[in-house]
């Protein structure tokens, strides 16, 4: 065992307490109080490791913690990311509250995400314990990660922070102690809305454009776009249209589930939906695209490639090699990293499962394990 890993087995306990304190703050997207409780929390954390932070106004809801740590040498720093967000509504930590039993913890987030932060913030204090620290570091936090960022500016604020630095480290679970995210799929939430014209059903039909008939030529075209072995999924989630059985409809609205394994992908999906959307069946109709959010996905292009190297030599000192290169279907942020130009690694938090659900848990020991490979990494890539 390292110094690094003894350290952090020293420190266990406090990372333990740090997480249960995280979990039993509910904290869905849209749950300001519980939001800016945490945000406190780690902002007071962060200064008592010497870090520079601020926060930055993302819209409704929440807002962007970040926590700036220089190093021995200027340059690019490292991106540590992630979110304090959850999918569960208020009342569910008290409902069901942090729990551990033996190597298993329980309760909302706790594998979706809130011990990568635990995980982030005692590798860096690791580092910083023993001078390690070469080049800067860097820790973004946002709220409504698991909104996609709807509604909020918070993806392009993550993008502006992000900007030059040397690799990011997404702070998402996994699901093995070997095993991180070298690609992941990209999301969008797009509205297409049709524009017909209204009138009486039965004594002027004729006069009437019917937006719901134009639209649902248009959800056949949007589903066939849908190409799972090449990752692609368009999904017609939502539909909205009409007012009355005897009123030919003169809006209908569909909102799109939309995901891609790449920034290709992506351009080639909106050129496709805008050609459908331009292209009318039902004469005198038209059609407004309107792209409500996006996440852009996570490529492992060489560089990626590259840092999984490094990562994968830091396990090896660990005695956890070799590292196992997953491509998880879902979305996160490091996409967002990755299309600033920031190589990026994803699935370096805790190790657990079940995420979104009540069965949700993670393991206590991945709580050192992880920040043991992030703080190697970090002290070792450029050494």
């Amino acid at each position: 065992m390292n110094k690094i890993q003894q350290y952090l087995l020293d420190h266990q306990d406090e990372m333990i307490a740090l997480t249960k304190q995280l979990v039993n703050i509910d904290s869905p997207s849209y749950h300001l109080a519980g939001i800016q409780q945490i945000m406190r929390i780690l902002e007071s954390r962060m200064n008592a490791l010497g870090m520079t932070t601020y926060q930055l106004e993302s819209g409704k809801p929440g807002t962007v913690l970040v926590g700036q740590l220089a190093g021995k040498e200027s340059g690019a720093p490292v991106i540590l990311s992630g979110h304090i967000d959850t999918v569960f509504p208020v009342g569910t930590a008290q409902q069901r509250p942090f729990k551990i039993a033996g190597d298993k913890m329980t309760g909302p987030g706790i594998f979706d995400m809130k011990p990568g932060i635990v995980i982030g913030l005692y590798a860096i204090q690791a580092l910083k314990h023993f001078d390690l620290i070469e080049r800067p570091l860097k820790i973004i936090i946002v709220s409504d990660e698991e909104k996609l960022h709807l509604a909020s500016n918070a993806a392009q604020l993550i993008a502006q922070e992000a900007q030059g630095g040397a690799y990011g480290l997404n702070l998402e679970g996994t699901t093995a102690t070997n095993t991180v995210e070298t690609s992941n799929r990209g999301g969008m939430i797009i509205d297409l809305t049709v524009h017909g014209r209204a009138a009486h059903s039965g004594s002027e039909p004729e006069k009437g454009r019917d937006a719901v008939v134009e639209l649902a030529h248009k959800i056949i075209q949007l589903t066939a776009l849908t190409n799972l072995p090449e990752g692609i999924h368009v999904n017609c989630g939502r539909i909205t249209g009409g007012i009355s059985e005897n009123i030919i409809p003169d809006q209908a609205t569909t909102s799109l589930g939309i995901r891609f394994r790449t920034l290709t992908q992506r351009d080639q999906l909106l050129q496709q939906i805008r050609q459908i959307a331009h292209q009318h069946v039902i004469p005198e109709t038209t059609t407004d695209v309107t792209i409500r959010t996006q996440i852009d996905s996570l490529e492992a292009t060489a560089t990626v490639q590259q840092l999984f190297a490094d990562l994968d030599r830091a396990a090896k000192e660990l005695g956890i090699s070799p590292l196992i290169a997953a491509n998880d279907r879902g979305s996160s942020d490091a996409g967002v990293l990755y299309a600033q130009g920031v190589p990026c690694i994803d699935g370096l938090g805790v190790v657990g499962g079940a995420a979104h659900t009540d069965q949700e848990f993670a393991s206590v020991h991945s709580l050192v394990k992880r920040a043991a490979l992030i703080a190697t990494l970090i002290c070792t890539k450029d050494a």
